[in-house]
């Protein structure tokens, strides 16, 4: 697929106030597009409301299940017992204002958790730091399917608040086998937790055992790992992203990058829209990563950064290889695959599976060598990609600091501005510094294994200085060699 990322930009004031604006494209001759107006799909394409039959029956957790919601007790039997109770002939949870201790609520069909604005979920207290562990549960571990499931705010947004555990490895809803659903009205307060909060599954059991028809939308995130952030999509279908905020990280990631779908062949996401996505002092609002994964198309309207990386991140479908022989030095393992492939075609070399086994990724211009090689050490993994996507209406304010960068992106950062850099921590997996530009698109515009087309519309940028290059491609030359290690530490 022709990869042909495509700009716009607002021209007069006059215009936007009067509610349009007037855009100019870059490339005078390519086909006319949509004008950036607001996401024109309806709630009901992808979720139903329960019946006045299943709303009339009401249980209150605190009068009907006996729950202290002023102590520091763990609350989760007593509302997996309610949620039990409730599901054979369904009804609503009412769960008033107050504190609740949680982990392990597995959700089941026709039950529907109405959670007042004054209620805060924290985790389990004395949960083992060394597990994973999910607060909501949508059936991403379990065999049965479940359907007609809501998580709601009554009244305004609730509160999940994650701080101060002993253990980082957090989620707050982990949406799998589950079919007509809605995720509403909640601020999560986070601590750079090392999950995505809203995972978007595939759980690997028979079939298209992952989310269908849903909506997440009205929540809010704050002090996101950079690495991860609110969403994660794995795998689904026909699934609506709406009004979600997030403080650092990735407010949306489209990565699909779980290794039990590479070996099942199966998953990815297709049918997804979006609107209203923003981040504020992160990475990106929206990423793109298909991995090895063939997904579908992606609408996105309605996108906002502020002090952000870039708006939109693509990148290309890519190899993965792990080291078999689980070799001490990672060198070693990265001269042994350039030694089958040629130099350069190691674009990254790290660690996965929790850091024991060394794994290298193909370089872009190498994909279709590795895959067609005779040699099994690097052959028959196929590139991944999404089908034609669109991002537009895409508004991007410049910070001169509290961006959050990888390291990828730091030679389209100009040299005058590197002074603006500073590493947060010994590990080098980001730096801060100021904004970089609208998008950064790694596809190559060709028909190369890997590679796709995302059309990204903006609609208002300012305050970038007069040098940047707000739009990095594929072919796009570097603008600063300046070494990383002569970034300082950040005070």
């Amino acid at each position: 697929m022709k990869v042909q990322l495509k700009h716009f930009y607002a021209t007069t004031m006059a215009l936007l106030a009067m509610g349009c604006s007037k855009e100019i494209e870059e490339n005078q001759n390519a086909e006319p597009l949509e004008t950036a107006t607001e996401l024109q799909v309806s709630d009901g394409r992808f979720y139903r409301p329960p019946s006045n039959a299943v709303l009339s029956n009401v249980k209150n957790l605190v009068t009907d299940f006996n729950v202290n919601n002023r102590d520091n007790n763990d609350d989760s039997a007593k509302l997996n017992t309610a949620i039990a109770n409730l599901s054979s002939s369904g009804g609503k949870l009412i769960i008033p204002a107050g504190k609740y201790y949680l982990n392990k609520i597995r959700m089941q069909s026709n039950v529907h958790l109405e959670i007042d604005k004054g209620a805060t979920i924290y985790p389990t207290r004395g949960i083992a730091a060394n597990s994973n562990h999910r607060i909501f549960d949508f059936a991403s571990k379990t065999g049965e399917k479940i359907e007609n499931v809501s998580i709601i705010g009554k009244g305004g947004n609730f509160t999940v608040d994650l701080r101060g555990n002993s253990t980082k490895n957090l989620i707050v809803a982990d949406v799998g086998n589950v079919e007509n659903f809605k995720i509403s009205n909640f601020d999560i307060k986070d601590e750079k937790t090392v999950f995505a909060s809203i995972l978007i599954s595939f759980t690997g059991k028979p079939g298209d055992s992952w989310p269908h028809k849903g909506i997440i939308q009205n929540v809010n995130q704050t002090n996101a790992h950079t690495g991860y952030g609110l969403i994660q999509a794995y795998a689904a279908d026909n699934i609506l992203f709406k009004n979600l905020k997030c403080i650092g990280g990735v407010t949306l990631r489209l990565e699909t990058d779980n290794l039990a779908m590479k070996a099942a062949n199966r998953g990815g996401v297709r049918d997804i829209f979006a609107t209203k996505i923003s981040n504020t002092n992160g990475l990106t609002p929206v990423m793109f990563s298909p991995h090895f994964m063939e997904n579908g198309k992606v609408t996105i309207d309605d996108v906002t950064a502020i002090g952000c990386a870039y708006a939109v991140r693509v990148e290309h479908g890519f190899i993965e290889i792990f080291d078999k022989e689980n070799r001490a030095n990672g060198q070693a393992y990265k001269n042994y695959i350039e030694g089958i492939l040629g130099a350069g075609s190691v674009s990254e070399l790290y660690k996965r599976n929790n850091g024991r086994t060394w794994a290298v990724r193909i370089a872009n211009d190498f994909s279709e060598r590795a895959y067609n090689h005779s040699n099994p050490a690097v052959n028959g993994i196929k590139p991944g990609s999404f089908k034609n996507s669109t991002v537009k209406n895409v508004k991007v304010t410049y910070k001169n600091t509290g961006a959050k960068l990888k390291h990828l992106f730091l030679p389209y950062l100009p040299c005058s501005e590197w002074s603006k850099l500073c590493k947060p921590g010994p590990t080098g997996f980001e730096y801060n510094g100021p904004s970089l530009g609208v998008s950064i698109d790694n596809t190559k515009r060709d028909n190369s294994l890997g590679n796709y087309n995302v059309q990204v519309i903006t609609s208002k940028v300012q305050g970038f200085p007069n040098n940047y290059i707000l739009n990095v491609k594929h072919n796009t030359a570097k603008v600063c060699n300046n070494g990383i290690g002569t970034i300082a530490s950040c005070n």
